[in-house]
Order: structure tokens, then sequence, then C-alpha cells
């Protein structure tokens, strides 16, 4: 696993996620995983809907889809 440091965290969120963690018996860690997991999960998706709906392929290179397109 890679590890991610974040520097100047805002206090209120500090204190919610260690309200929360007193709560629920998640460290830090664990729920910085949860949330960032869920919205890595909605960010692919997003990116699902937008290359079907614009109809692209990711996995062309951008000089072959602009000649495909002339």
């Amino acid at each position: 696993m890679t590890e991610l440091r974040v520097n100047n965290f805002p206090e209120e969120i500090l204190a919610v996620m260690d309200g929360y963690g007193q709560a629920t018996g998640k460290c830090r860690t664990e729920l910085a995983i949860e949330v960032l997991g869920a919205w890595a999960e909605q960010k692919k998706h997003e990116a699902t809907l937008i290359c079907r709906v614009a109809r692209i392929n990711p996995l062309v290179k951008e000089s072959l889809r602009k000649r495909e397109d002339e």
C-alpha cells in the first residue's frame, strides 16, 4: 500500500473524524480509505458514463481519434 500524507488539514474535519472514530471504532486511516474509496468509485462511474455518452474510446490514441473524425 502507498502512504498518503496531508499537511495543514483543517482541525474541524479532524475533530469530526476523531469523533466518528470513537463512535464506530474506526481509525482515521480506515475512514480515509472508506471515504476516498467511495469517491474514487464515483469518479470512475462518471468517467465511464461520459465516455459512453460522448462515444469516446479512451484506449484509442488522440491522434487516431482525430483522423477518424475527419
